[in-house]
């Protein structure tokens, strides 16, 4: 029997038009595949499920494709065709993390030796480069800073500061940023309506907002929600109680207690939520998101173009940060900054962040 293929390996991005939340980058890589202008290696960082691999065979296409205009591929060719297949001869993918030896870099550069097989040029990507070892990485040095004519190097990577400062210097560098959650919200509707997935529109927000920035995330989490209430409508409801994240009212109860200085009714909160299979994390998440949306609020004096929520939340944002001064937010994000670690190393991660915040009710109350 056939497998069925992923919705994200179903509706990957296959032209630079189709990248969501990119738009600098688009527009860079669309001129320079219009002037023929195209670097000889390129590193592009960010955060997982932003676009970078996607991006990267894209950029691959756009280098062999035999009828390139505009910035788009023909989508008909043998390089488009077999790219994002996988079975490119011309063009080999390499993960960091499982092939980082000195050993499967000397094969890559062994085989840059030869011209292109079957394709106009030759496309080397290193997915998650940030892995290679030491030894590797100086192997490579040399052929990236003066790689063959026909030879191109695309580095992805999730930890930039992580590359050495050689290997950087040897790249044209992008920054994939976040994707907003309005843009995730609008391809999720798209595969939605092509899929027959019956979710209502909060639902889909509120698996934008889970996604935390990556589209790959925010497709997986509608696939998953779509196949085990593909019998009914799905709500916001359905989402939260199927990821274990919590509602945004109760977030919300839970910060206006905190501003009111109420510890029992905070702690009584928290505990509703836990038992309704709330993860801690997803909470806390949620909880500094909001204060964040806050402080960015009350330093743009009200001005909401930096914050991507409806306009009546954004009233009762405004509302709840009355209580609040700038100075006491400031505090508060210095808390909120090492908490995923020290929730990630401690055996009691619901202590942490109780106490985190009695902590921040201290500050709020001062």
């Amino acid at each position: 029997m056939e497998s069925k293929q992923s919705l994200y390996l179903k509706y990957r991005p296959v032209q630079l038009d189709d990248l969501v939340g990119q738009k600098h980058i688009v527009a860079t890589l669309k001129q320079a595949s219009i002037n023929d202008e195209f670097a000889h290696a390129y590193l592009f960082s960010g955060n997982h499920g932003c676009g970078k691999t996607s991006t990267a065979r894209i950029l691959a296409s756009l280098l062999t494709c035999e009828n390139a205009k505009d910035g788009a591929v023909c989508g008909e060719c043998r390089a488009c065709k077999t790219i994002h297949t996988g079975v490119a001869l011309d063009v080999k993918e390499l993960d960091g993390a499982t092939s980082r030896g000195i050993d499967d870099i000397k094969m890559l550069i062994d085989g840059a030796q030869w011209s292109p097989q079957e394709l106009k040029r030759k496309v080397y990507i290193i997915d998650e480069a940030h892995q290679l070892t030491k030894e590797a990485t100086s192997a490579l040095l040399k052929i990236l800073e003066e790689p063959p004519s026909y030879l191109t190097f695309i580095l992805c990577t999730t930890e930039i500061k992580k590359i050495l400062p050689t290997i950087l210097s040897r790249c044209q560098r992008f920054n994939f940023g976040k994707i907003p959650s309005k843009d995730i919200s609008s391809r999720l509707k798209y595969i939605a309506d092509k899929e027959k997935i019956n979710i209502e529109e909060d639902a889909i927000h509120r698996i934008s907002l889970l996604a935390r920035g990556g589209m790959r995330d925010a497709v997986g989490y509608l696939e998953q929600i779509g196949t085990v209430a593909a019998d009914k409508v799905i709500n916001k409801g359905h989402v939260q109680k199927y990821f274990g994240v919590s509602g945004r009212d109760g977030i919300l109860n839970i910060i206006k207690s905190m501003v009111s200085g109420n510890i029992p009714m905070v702690l009584d909160q928290i505990n509703d939520m836990i038992m309704a299979s709330a993860d801690t994390r997803e909470i806390m998440f949620e909880i500094s998101d909001i204060f964040r949306e806050i402080m960015v609020l009350k330093a743009n004096n009200g001005e909401t173009k930096l914050i991507n929520l409806p306009d009546t939340e954004i009233v009762e944002l405004n509302k709840i940060g009355e209580a609040m001064k700038l100075s006491q937010l400031l505090k508060l994000a210095h808390l909120f900054s090492d908490i995923e670690r020290k929730m990630g190393f401690n055996i009691n991660d619901r202590w942490i962040m109780e106490a985190t915040l009695i902590n921040c009710i201290a500050i709020l109350r001062k």
